[in-house]
């Protein structure tokens, strides 16, 4: 089909391969091949090569990574959610070429490097669509199917390289006929597989720490209720194991329905919290009165180099800003501050190098403007936006503390990566000259800030970054601290335990620390009207989702952040969890400490407040600026 076209692009939510992190590089390699048109059933096949880093399928605990692959079509005025057909699709080619490694067939690896032959699993995901959206937006939904799950049919763990993945569309369903002139776009995000199950909701230990902690033992605290199933839940302040309840009375006698995903049924999460490249990918496949939605004020009054929030958040480590200005707007990372968006470079990262630079090993390529640090000011509005366009949803929660504990009992004032085991990181930076400080240690070294490879010392597995100006006033310090999110995965490395890595029972990421993650609250009927349905691939003109079991309407007051690390100043943190005394002395005063961070609230920690947040990406509230996004999907099912 001589009018199609084939742009590659991947939307990473993942990290730079690095020989000290476990890093898994998603990416769609080259560019993707349209193949095989048939004029009279109006169908076309989508071709491409994927890998990614350090996969696994395990037996103990039963789950394993995957790829979330979806595909958007752009027909000269908007894009467009591409539906692909069940039969024809393939998951991968064994004599197709590999532009990874020149000409051998696909491989999965084994953790001693080697690569052996292996079959890989196309899973279809199902959402009620309109096909035909962009040209009659009237019609009945349909069941669709809106991306593909890939993953590993046999057991194992290692790297991933599958060339040949194949997909048919039947582009005549949508509305296409064969003289569109069409961009075709594919996108790809790690999930993790979180598998059906019983578990345990609510935590135990230390009750001033866990204010708000899910309780079957009336307003009291430290008897968490074991979900069996996604059954109807009766919230009571009585003393019953059938029944639930919240420490402290953080949540409103009633029913939490059928409807509201429990956590029980096996669903995927994404692995990382949402990058910034990733935003800025998401945006750049809106249209403009989508991306005014998606963005504070209005793409007009944003300029070439300006910041996508309409004013410098470089001091929260917010580097997206406009590299193309309306009407037609594109948006880059630009951490650096020189201009020139989504940078990458290459270092020697394996056996060293000789003295003139040539490199005895293998290069990496890596990015160096801030593209894989996790995305902030976004809103819940946001989250729900992209949720609809990748085929998604948001997760409640109660799948959090799924997510987070899997099937084993709480442990005492657990964090995510089941126990009470801190290391905290927290480090201030300042944005003009660009010395690095260390809040905690001014001998830990932070390594490779912004960029791909970005690190902590080894001991650390929670932390946030910091910006920080110069104030020359009559003490004569820095100050104006800014609270900002460092790269996603940061304390893991190719040998970390969980603990060491912040990771939870599944193997999801930060968890625990850096940004918040936004979930559907179980506090009263308005969280409770969620219902698991998953997006349909379209937003509506000004980017909002359409999803009408989402109850959007109410996004702003049914919504409760729960994993995030640290708020800057003492007082309300949205997100919870327990204190760090820092000494006044970085802010002026004499001996004094102050209780300036709070360590993030996890699968047993604090609930804090329900939702009522703030809507907006509002750089002045702490709140906003670490809020974050990640979705889910619940396995094998349309709901």
């Amino acid at each position: 089909m001589r009018a199609l076209r084939a742009l590659s692009l991947v939307c990473i939510v993942g990290l730079s391969l690095f020989a000290h992190v476990s890093a898994n590089n998603i990416r769609i390699i080259g560019k993707p091949i349209l193949d095989k048109q048939d004029t009279v059933k109006k169908t076309i096949l989508i071709k491409f090569d994927i890998a990614w880093d350090n996969s696994w399928k395990t037996t103990k605990p039963a789950n394993h990574d995957a790829a979330w692959i979806f595909v958007k079509c752009w027909d000269g005025e908007a894009w467009n959610h591409v539906y692909l057909d069940k039969d024809g699709t393939v998951a991968g080619s064994t004599t197709a070429a590999d532009a990874v490694n020149k000409g051998t067939a696909y491989y999965v690896s084994d953790r001693e490097g080697k690569n052996t032959k292996q079959k890989m699993v196309l899973e279809p995901g199902y959402s009620y669509a309109w096909k035909q959206w962009h040209v009659d937006p009237e019609e009945d939904s349909v069941q669709c199917i809106v991306g593909y799950f890939l993953y590993r049919e046999t057991y194992g763990a290692g790297h991933v390289v599958v060339p040949g993945v194949t997909f048919k569309w039947n582009y005549g369903t949508q509305g296409f006929v064969d003289g569109d002139d069409l961009v075709v776009k594919v996108f790809a995000i790690e999930m993790v597989y979180v598998p059906q199950g019983a578990y345990y909701l609510g935590g135990k230990g230390t009750a001033a720490w866990q204010v708000g902690s899910f309780t079957t033992n009336g307003a009291t605290f430290g008897t968490p209720m074991v979900v069996t199933s996604e059954s109807e839940i009766t919230v009571a302040n009585e003393t019953s194991a059938g029944t639930l309840w919240a420490a402290n009375n953080y949540i409103v006698a009633g029913k939490i329905p059928d409807s509201f995903p429990k956590g029980y049924q096996a669903f995927y999460i994404m692995k990382y919290e949402m990058t910034q490249e990733a935003y800025c990918e998401f945006l750049n496949t809106l249209n403009q009165g989508q991306q005014n939605g998606r963005i504070e004020g209005t793409l007009a009054a944003l300029a070439v180099n300006t910041w996508a929030w309409g004013s410098d958040v470089s001091m929260y480590r917010n580097c997206i800003r406009v590299q193309q200005a309306a009407p037609v707007a594109i948006f880059g990372c630009d951490a650096n501050n020189n201009h020139k968006y989504n940078e990458t470079d290459e270092i020697c990262y394996d056996k060293g190098s000789d003295t003139t630079g040539k490199c005895f090993g293998r290069t990496l390529t890596r990015n160096i403007d801030g593209q894989d640090l996790a995305v902030n000011f976004v809103s819940m509005y946001d989250l729900l936006a992209y949720a609809e366009f990748s085929g998604l949803r948001p997760m409640t929660e109660l799948e959090y503390e799924k997510a987070c504990r899997g099937p084993r009992e709480p442990v005492n004032d657990e964090y995510a990566w089941g126990s009470v085991t801190k290391v905290l990181f927290a480090y201030a930076f300042h944005t003009a000259a660009g010395a690095y400080y260390s809040f905690r240690n001014q001998a830990d070294v932070f390594l490779d800030p912004n960029t791909g490879t970005e690190r902590t010392g080894d001991s650390y597995n929670v932390g946030v970054s910091h910006g920080y100006t110069w104030a020359n006033d009559w003490w004569n310090r820095w100050q104006y601290y800014y609270p900002a999110p460092l790269r996603v995965g940061i304390f893991a490395d190719s040998t970390s335990t969980r603990a060491a890595s912040g990771a939870t029972y599944w193997g999801v990421m930060n968890m625990s620390d850096n940004v918040a993650e936004m979930c559907i609250s179980a506090y009263n009927t308005v969280g409770r009207a969620f219902e698991g349905v998953h997006g349909c691939g379209q937003v509506d003109g000004n980017g909002n989702a359409i999803n009408t079991g989402w109850h959007i309407s109410n996004a702003a007051n049914y919504y409760i952040t729960r994993g995030m690390t640290f708020y800057y100043w003492g007082g309300l943190v949205r997100g919870g969890g327990d204190r760090i005394n820092v000494p006044e002395f970085w802010y002026g005063g004499t001996t004094t400490d102050h209780e300036w961070f709070w360590t993030g609230m996890t699968s047993s920690r604090a609930r804090a407040t329900h939702g009522i947040v703030g809507t907006n990406r509002n750089y002045t509230v702490s709140g906003d600026v670490l809020r974050g996004i990640r979705c889910v999907r619940t396995d094998k099912a349309s709901r």
